[in-house]
């Protein structure tokens, strides 16, 4: 597959989660504009020796990790991924407590062929934490400092077949499609994104 774009990240904060289905979100964000999403997926990678050879192996995902570069995390955003709150004042409190489990979604723009088309990703579960910051005063010419988050990838059993997963994807002719999917996993209305 050939991609050529990212777009539309999306988090929802899950309300509750029951083995054999999918975990229950609540009203979720779009996080800012997407930059970049780099994931990692752990895995087992051992294998088992018998006759001293490899008779048998396990790949399995275990977890993983996902780094996310947005053009901004606004203040509603950080307050349903990070656990940050408005005080009376118009200030935010950062928060230092475990952030919240959440399902993470994005849009990748893929070309085969000469065929444009836009696939719609889908953690089940994710943790992201806030993170590392680093500030420069503006130079000669202009440096752009975006922020970074950082996120733990859990599996959950969303059905009965016992298998655990991590990831679902769809793909959709139209941008306008994928984000739609997005938006109804991450219970995002139009008034509310």
């Amino acid at each position: 597959m050939a991609f050529v774009g990212l777009r539309h990240p999306v988090f929802a904060p899950v309300t509750s989660e029951t083995d054999g289905t999918e975990p229950v979100y609540g009203s979720g964000v779009v996080i800012g504009r997407a930059m970049t999403a780099d994931i990692s997926f752990k895995r087992a990678d051992t294998a088992l020796y018998a006759d001293d050879v490899a008779v048998d192996a396990d790949n399995s995902i275990t977890g993983g990790t996902v780094t996310l570069g947005t053009d901004d995390v606004g203040d509603e955003a950080a307050e349903v991924m990070l656990g940050d709150t408005a005080t009376k004042d118009g200030e935010i409190a950062e928060s230092c407590a475990p952030t919240p489990y959440g399902g993470f979604g994005y849009m990748r723009v893929r070309r085969l062929k000469g065929v444009t088309s836009y696939i719609g990703y889908w953690l089940y579960k994710v943790q992201f934490a806030r993170g590392d910051e680093s500030a420069k005063t503006k130079g000669e010419s202009l440096e752009w400092q975006t922020p970074t988050l950082s996120g733990t990838i859990l599996g959950v059993y969303p059905d009965e077949s016992g298998e655990p997963r991590c990831r679902i994807r769809k793909s959709f002719a139209k941008a306008s499609e994928a984000e739609a999917w997005l938006d109804a996993r991450a219970k995002i209305t139009a008034a509310g994104s």
